[in-house]
């Protein structure tokens, strides 16, 4: 699996930025082909109080190839107008091999793994 992370920072004018997160960016991005999984988070802060990030916005697809294709599509390529349109120089793009994806029930530990004998 392969995951294309968004990290939005802080905006001056933050009801302008989710109207305009909203409206212009999240309908080309989330319709672009080949998405398997898509993770919205807005940040709270962080262990000293508040962050320098805003939100985390995550589009996982099965490879790479896969998301090449769908940030070259005509969504991708809008999508990608919208963005920098509406957040300039307040995003970072990161692009991930996801090596695991492990949910586990709320509370549950990590199985114990014996070693063989």
């Amino acid at each position: 699996m392969y995951k294309l992370t968004i990290l939005f920072r802080q905006p001056q004018d933050l009801v302008q930025f989710e109207n305009d997160w909203a409206d212009k960016f999240v309908q080309f991005a989330d319709a672009m082909p080949g998405v398997i999984r898509i993770e919205v988070s807005t940040i709270d802060g962080g262990p000293t109080g508040p962050a320098e990030f805003h939100k985390i916005h995550e589009y996982y697809f099965a490879d790479r190839a896969a998301m090449d294709k769908a940030m070259h599509s005509e969504k991708g390529v809008r999508a990608g107008n919208a963005l920098q349109a509406i957040a300039p120089g307040l995003y970072t793009l990161l692009f991930a091999d996801v090596t695991e994806d492990i949910v586990r029930a709320a509370g549950a530990l990590p199985e114990a793994k014996s070693s063989p004998q």
